[in-house]
């Protein structure tokens, strides 16, 4: 039983290690030169490339911890713990760029305001 749980979470752990190493800089390379104008045209497929980069940038780590841990391997717990927190760095500094170019809020009231003598400003109306 224990030769199965080593051999299988070396797989794992290969696996994880392989897909952040190799597929997710790719993914991330395919959305940059798919959001480059080529022929006048943008590509609409960057987004995708780089939602997919995110969710495994994020996800191959989170599993990689989980399997690394349970199994006792200080080392690959280490790596892969780097790359999680590496991961969660990005995510916040997105948040916060994102949170930062957010649109401002319209001006002008957003309710009716009424005035003395049966006037009001509505929005809209």
């Amino acid at each position: 039983m224990g030769e199965f749980r080593t051999g299988w979470s070396s797989l794992v752990l290969a696996l994880c290690a392989g897909g952040l190493l190799l597929v997710v800089p790719f993914l991330v390379l395919l959305g940059f030169l798919a959001s480059i104008p080529v022929f006048g045209e943008v590509g609409d497929h960057a987004g995708g490339y780089l939602t997919w980069a995110a969710v495994l940038g994020a996800g191959l780590p989170a599993a990689g911890v989980v399997v690394s841990a349970t199994t006792r391997r200080r080392g690959w717990t280490w790596f892969f713990g780097s790359c999680l927190a590496l991961a969660a760095a990005v995510a916040a500094l997105s948040l916060a760029d994102d949170l930062r170019h957010a649109p401002p809020p319209p001006p002008g009231p957003r309710h009716c305001v009424e005035h003395s003598g049966g006037g009001n400003e509505c929005p809209g109306g």
